[in-house]
């Protein structure tokens, strides 16, 4: 179900079948952008040596987040980058173990000189600008708007704030992305010049999920696997489905571990979802590779990763 984390509302001029095909695309990511709610969403760490666990949101009744993210499955705050390239192979295995795979991919150009605010002088994001022609292994991008949501004194707000560019598999068949590779990335400005560089992509993530233990015992856990490559970390959103709303999948949990292919995840996370709140998890397994890419005053931040998000039930 990593499908509905991110929305994206797409207005294409070009095909009107293709304004439905992309209302819903991966973002779980990040895997969404988390501007908060009228007051900062609680978060915890618990450290452990090696493994960090983030609460994403204790307030289940709170279900507020953005959703103009990026596809890194994590929580980040785009006010932190001065741009951003987002990569990403990803696999969905559904509630039924069909398995779904796609590529996606994004660019976003921020304007420094335009911050934007809300209503207390909170600095949300920046303006975006297009500044030319983006190219991922040749094959163009398209620009699309650029939403945020966010909530104002007690009002869900949706703006746009430009456009970003993106590409995706299912709009074009040739865009693929390759693991353990180098995809090439292209920006030409309007005055010719240009940017050039290869991404390097990580090795391909697939995670396995089962659930022990009992509700009723107070033991009720989850046991992870997955094809292991020491020489990193990992990270692992969990989400849950709502019951009241099955498009919407809440970010709960956010897990940074060694990358050593196994993790039980304890009781005391997964007990607590609530089962009348939310009826299925996913777990979304990140593999991750980011760098900056020096331009002058316009950096890249480039973030390129595989991801498998799988779909259980919560009993």
């Amino acid at each position: 179900m990593l499908m509905s984390l991110i929305k994206l509302s797409v207005n294409y001029n070009f095909n009107k079948q293709m304004k439905k095909l992309i209302r819903y695309l991966v973002i779980l990511s990040s895997v969404l952008i988390l501007l908060s709610c009228d007051k900062p969403a609680p978060t915890e760490l618990v450290d452990d040596s090696t493994v960090e666990y983030e609460v994403l949101s204790k307030d289940v009744n709170d279900e507020y987040y953005s959703n103009g993210g990026d596809t890194t499955g994590v929580t980040q705050d785009l006010k932190d980058f001065p741009n951003l390239i987002s990569l990403s192979g990803v696999k969905e295995t559904d509630i039924n173990g069909t398995v779904h795979e796609y590529s996606f991919g994004q660019t976003i150009v921020f304007d420094r000189t335009k911050p934007v605010y809300d209503s207390n002088r909170r600095l949300l994001a920046y303006q975006t600008v297009t500044p030319g022609v983006i190219r991922i292994e040749n094959i163009r991008a398209i620009e699309v708007p650029f939403h945020i949501r966010y909530r104002d004194n007690g009002v869900l707000i949706d703006t746009t704030l430009g456009s970003k560019y993106i590409l995706f598999s299912r709009l074009h068949p040739l865009f693929q992305y390759r693991h353990n590779a180098r995809l090439n990335f292209r920006l030409t400005f309007l005055n010719n010049d240009f940017v050039n560089f290869d991404i390097k992509t990580p090795k391909e993530i697939t995670g396995n999920v089962e659930i022990l233990g009992k509700r009723a015992d107070g033991n009720l856990r989850a046991k992870l696997n997955w094809n292991k490559e020491n020489s990193r970390d990992v990270e692992i959103i969990i989400s849950g489905r709502l019951i009241s709303d099955r498009k919407t999948v809440m970010p709960l949990y956010r897990i940074k571990t060694n990358d050593n292919g196994k993790l039980i995840i304890p009781a005391k996370l997964i007990n607590q979802i609530p089962s009348d709140r939310f009826d299925r998890l996913v777990f979304t397994f990140i593999r991750r590779l980011e760098e900056t890419h020096n331009n002058g005053n316009n950096d890249l931040r480039v973030s390129s990763q595989s991801i498998h998000s799988i779909t259980v039930n919560l009993p």
